[in-house]
């Protein structure tokens, strides 16, 4: 009985996943974020209907994973349900985000990605030279504590080598006619990703973020390069990635000097990772775990921790020294099906998870459905200016960037929101004075010549 109860929930719940991407395009805040969490469900619960048929041993609860699941996933689609309605009250005939460009919608698109570069390495050089990572006994150590650690300087500055790959991301649409430039853009923002930040991973955000740049300002160029073979390839660089960089993370890989980085070791690397994300013992079991065991914790989200760090979160702590914590740091026995526990990790519930934290089913609901009226009323703002490529760009940063999370829900809707905008509001201001600086710079003779030319 619980496995029919547990096949119909399922299919409910992808269902309900597959028509938010479906009726908000894939593209947007609320169909990136299902998407995620379709994949991260799906593979869950393929995954635990294979162990349970051809290795039962290897499952914590044996059959009772299927009666783990239930509640959780019954709540998980009450919390869909409302976000849908959230969403359908303030705009229930979405705009389309996709927007191709045309010659010079691009080239400003690609003017306002140099721009944003710009930014992203001035970022990351404050970071790197905030923690001393250059002269450090190893790089990624001192970068990490921009994730493990709360710093007075505030850890925005870590998002610097996102930034850089945004910024790059938008010159890729110009480079339609010109494969070889595409293909060094790509290459420096894997080199980027893969060595600027702690990540594990870091050759997947990439190649998705190269994907949904150029699927939203050029879909032709988007059709020519999505096929089989290309598809192929970008998986499996963005598998060997996740192996490769797990390598180098000490803090999360203990090896010895003399260790051989063969490919079978690479192999497992990659697999482990993956399993973190995807499969019967990760993100959705986490989930369920943090719903079934969150009445016994109640306490721990006094005062409505998740609530007010997101209204916080994006003020620096030098102007607010008491600013809350992450409210998911340390909760790892939660999450985690062997109850480990580390002091400095924020262990992820999931979207429905977090909203869930501060009061149950009253917070979900008030969470959720204000969430969903927020991204409906920012997708408005977005798509209404057809004529500003900035407010548009800010956008997709706003989702690329996570600001509506698979992972954490709504913790970082103002602090994505304003770094998003930030950025693309400096990238325009470089860019203006770029412009004004080169203007200024035309002698008056030849400003007169193309005038009496264009008349």
């Amino acid at each position: 009985m619980e496995f029919i109860e547990f096949l119909i929930l399922s299919s409910l719940n992808l269902g309900m996943i597959v028509f938010i991407i479906r009726r908000w395009g894939i593209v947007s805040a609320k169909g990136f974020c299902m998407a995620y969490l379709g994949a991260v469900a799906l593979t869950d619960n393929v995954e635990l209907i294979l162990h349970y048929a051809l290795s039962p041993d290897v499952l914590h609860l044996g059959y009772g994973e299927f009666g783990f699941r239930i509640f959780p996933t019954a709540i998980h689609i009450l919390g869909l349900f409302i976000l849908i309605c959230g969403l359908a009250v303030v705009n229930s005939r979405p705009s389309v985000i996709v927007r191709p460009l045309d010659g010079e919608g691009i080239a400003e698109l690609k003017r306002l990605g140099i721009s944003v570069t710009i930014v992203g390495v001035f970022l990351t050089v404050v970071a790197i030279y905030l923690v001393g990572a250059l002269t450090a006994p190893h790089f990624f150590t001192a970068m990490n504590v921009f994730r493990s650690q709360i710093l007075p300087f505030g850890g925005f500055w870590y998002r610097g080598a996102d930034v850089i790959v945004f910024g790059l991301a938008l010159l890729l649409p110009s480079y339609r006619d010109h494969l070889p430039h595409f293909f060094c853009v790509v290459a420096i923002m894997m080199l980027v990703s893969f060595f600027l930040r702690t990540n594990k991973g870091g050759l997947e955000e990439p190649i998705l973020w190269t994907a949904v740049v150029i699927y939203v300002y050029n879909r032709e160029f988007f059709q020519t390069l999505c096929r089989p073979r290309n598809i192929a390839v970008a998986c499996a660089i963005a598998f060997v990635g996740m192996g490769a960089k797990l390598w180098f993370l000490p803090f999360a890989y203990h090896r010895t000097a003399d260790t051989p980085a063969t490919l079978t070791k690479l192999f497992d690397l990659a697999t482990s990772t993956a399993a973190t994300r995807w499969g019967d013992d990760s993100l959705y079991r986490g989930y369920c775990q943090f719903v079934n065991v969150l009445p016994d914790n109640r306490r721990r989200f006094a005062g409505h921790r998740v609530g007010m760090y997101t209204i916080t979160s994006w003020v620096p702590r030098v102007l607010l020294p008491n600013k809350p914590d992450h409210p998911f740091r340390g909760m790892g026995f939660m999450v985690y099906s062997d109850f480990h526990t580390f002091a400095t990790e924020t262990p992820a519930p999931t979207l429905v998870g977090s909203v869930m934290a501060d009061d149950g089913i009253r917070s979900l609901f008030f969470y959720l459905f204000l969430a969903g009226i927020f991204l409906s009323t920012l997708r408005i703002w977005t798509t209404s200016a057809q004529h500003s490529i900035y407010r548009h760009a800010g956008y997709i940063c706003f989702v690329l960037f996570g600001g509506f999370s698979a992972e954490e829900g709504i913790l970082g809707f103002l602090y994505t929101l304003l770094l998003a905008y930030g950025v693309i509001s400096s990238g325009f201001i470089i860019h203006s004075v770029w412009r004004y600086s080169g203007a200024r710079s035309v002698p008056n003779s030849s400003a007169h010549s193309i005038l009496t030319r264009s008349a």
